[in-house]
Order: C-alpha cells, then sequence, then structure tokens
C-alpha cells in the first residue's frame, strides 16, 4: 500500500493533565487593635482637663468648656473608624455615653437627671447582653470571644469532636450572667458617683462643668476598675472553662499572631 494511503498517525495521548486546583481565597486581613492609650487620652484624659480647667468665664466658659470637650471623642472616634474601618463597642458605647453627657450639660439638666444617665447606658448594655444569650448571636461572644483573638473555627471544631455543646452552652450562659452582673455594678457605682459630684451645683455654672469633668475622670477608677475586674475574671473563666472542653492549649485557642 502507496505511504499516502495509510491512515494519519494518531498522535500519542498521555495521562490526562489534572484540571489546576483552585487557589486558596485568602483570608481577610484582620483588624488593627486599637491602641487604649490614644483612646484613653482622647475620649477621657483631654476632655477632663478641659472641663475642670477652662470652664471660667474668663475662659471657654461653661458651656464652650463642654462643646471644646466633646470635640476630641468626635474626633477620634471618625480618625478610629477611618484608620480600622472598625467599630470598638465598648468604644462606641463610651463614645454615645460622651455625647449624652455634653448634651444634658449643655441643656443644663439636674443632678438627679445626669445621675440616672450615668446609669442608664450600663444598665441598657447589661439587658441587651442578657437577653441576646437566647438569640442567634449572644453579645457575649462579640464581647469575649472576640474574632480577631480567637480561633474560632478551631473551637467550634473541637467541640464538635468532643460533643461538648451543652457544656459549651451552660459556659457562655455563665459568662452571660458574670458580663450582666459588671454592667449592673457599673450602673449603680456611676448613679452614686454622679450625686456625689453634681449635688449642690448650680446647673450650667462653672462649678457644675468642672464637677462633670471631675466626675468624668474618677468614674474610669472607682467606676472602671471594679467593672473591668468582673470582666476579666469572666474572660478568664472563659478561657478555663474552653480548654478544659475542648482539651486545646492556650496557644491552640488563639489565632496565630
Amino acid at each position: 500500500m502507496p505511504e499516502s494511503d495509510l491512515p494519519p498517525a494518531r498522535p500519542e495521548v498521555g495521562p490526562a493533565t489534572p484540571p489546576p486546583e483552585p487557589a486558596a481565597t485568602a483570608a481577610p486581613p484582620r483588624a488593627k487593635p486599637e491602641n487604649p492609650i490614644h483612646n484613653l487620652l482622647w475620649n477621657v484624659l483631654v476632655p477632663v482637663v478641659i472641663l475642670t480647667n477652662l470652664n471660667k468665664d474668663t475662659a471657654l466658659g461653661p458651656k464652650g468648656a463642654l462643646i471644646v470637650a466633646l470635640l476630641f471623642p468626635i474626633a477620634y472616634q471618625i480618625y478610629d473608624y477611618r484608620l480600622r474601618r472598625k467599630w470598638n463597642l465598648f468604644s462606641l458605647i463610651g463614645f454615645i455615653s460622651v455625647l449624652l453627657t455634653g448634651g444634658l450639660g449643655l441643656m443644663t439638666m439636674s443632678a438627679q437627671v445626669f445621675a440616672w444617665k450615668e446609669a442608664a447606658v450600663p444598665l441598657i448594655l447589661g439587658a441587651l447582653i442578657f437577653f441576646s444569650h437566647k438569640g442567634k448571636k449572644p453579645l457575649v461572644k462579640t464581647l469575649l470571644m472576640n474574632p480577631d483573638l480567637f480561633d474560632m473555627a478551631k473551637i467550634n471544631r473541637a467541640i464538635e469532636k468532643t460533643s461538648s455543646q451543652t457544656a459549651y452552652e451552660r459556659l457562655l450562659w455563665t459568662s452571660t450572667l458574670l458580663l450582666t452582673a459588671s454592667m449592673l455594678l457599673s450602673a449603680v457605682l456611676n448613679y452614686f458617683l454622679a450625686i456625689y459630684f453634681l449635688q449642690g451645683k448650680t446647673p450650667g455654672s462653672p462649678e457644675y462643668t468642672a464637677a462633670i469633668g471631675a466626675q468624668t475622670g474618677w468614674g474610669y477608677l472607682v467606676v472602671g476598675v471594679p467593672s473591668m475586674a468582673m470582666m476579666a475574671y469572666a474572660l478568664f473563666n472563659l478561657f478555663k472553662g474552653l480548654k478544659a472542653l475542648t482539651g486545646l492549649s492556650s496557644d491552640d485557642l488563639m489565632l496565630p499572631r
């Protein structure tokens, strides 16, 4: 048979090349942590200095001192959000409290009204923590089990593997009660601290404005320290419980730095 009549040779077919694996989706970058020194400086220290030292009529005056003192927390919150693109819940609540403090001060409300405002903010937060426990997103997870710090995927797998879901729910309920108690303590201390500093002062006077500054500054010590101690204990108790339930070490519970 002539060569030209032969059928064309088929090209050799090698083993099928497997399709390329899809590229792994990169994990979203974690938000940059808030600088606690900047938070304390612009939300507390600078406003307190202005309220206590620039409230005289020869300086900014009572209302002027309140307005200028409010500008610093407002500017800081805008700056922090633009930098990190994330709201810190406690900073946001503190910011709202500062706005209410300034608003009530400008409206020259009585010491009783001011004190109830000081108690209302932690009371509302405590109620939200307590009643959110049965919801899909308990606030205790937002406040204590920060996904920027805890490896939630690993924790959830370990709880499922050890069939510890019921014990895990009990642990979250205990943490919820501890957080709620810390908010109630904060409400009571805030109320009596405001009464102590503002009672007998004439609303709108330089003395009243200075008392607001003193109450704000002392509040972070008299109210903040006990409340933070209770929250620290709640976090310690949660951390200890998670280690016992999951069998994970401290390093395994946390995201790699």
